[in-house]
């Protein structure tokens, strides 16, 4: 259970699953090895911190993201000072997570989407992970691991 943030033990189980388990209780994270625990637990947490708009969570002003589109737009169209805030708010709100890295996004102007590769490392695995994000500008943003995606 060392794994799981207290979010994941307080709901019982992991919400992007999309599917919400009838009989909730810590069994339902038996079914999980540590790592997947572990990886599950900070796509949820990364999730839920870009999803929530900068200024929402009075206690704490700086969590989650101001509008994106705005960064972008004021910053004369260049992605540079999203990234950076991106990285920095994710080493901020995940304690899990050591290093972290945003590529240049892809921006879709048809979609109105933009697009981001995070490499990151996780204090307790020698590996660099990579998450992928999607953010559209209707707020609606998504996370996955990249190796979840194929």
């Amino acid at each position: 259970m060392r794994n799981l943030s207290l979010s994941n033990l307080l709901i019982g189980y992991f919400t992007t699953d999309r599917v919400e388990p009838t009989d909730v209780d810590l069994s339902y994270f038996a079914a999980f090895s540590e790592e997947e625990k572990m990886r599950r637990s900070i796509v949820e947490n990364l999730t839920f911190l870009l999803q929530t708009r900068q200024g929402s969570v009075q206690h704490l002003p700086d969590f989650g993201l101001p509008d994106i589109m705005q960064i972008y737009v004021d910053s004369g169209y260049t992605f540079e000072p999203l990234k950076k805030h991106l990285r920095d708010i994710i080493l901020r709100y995940e304690p899990r997570i050591e290093k972290a890295r945003v590529e240049e996004p892809r921006f879709d102007k048809d979609d109105m989407r933009i697009y981001l590769r995070i490499l990151a490392t996780i204090k307790d695995f020698s590996d660099t992970e990579v998450l992928l994000t999607e953010f559209s500008t209707t707020g609606w943003s998504k996370v996955v691991w990249e190796r979840d995606e194929k």
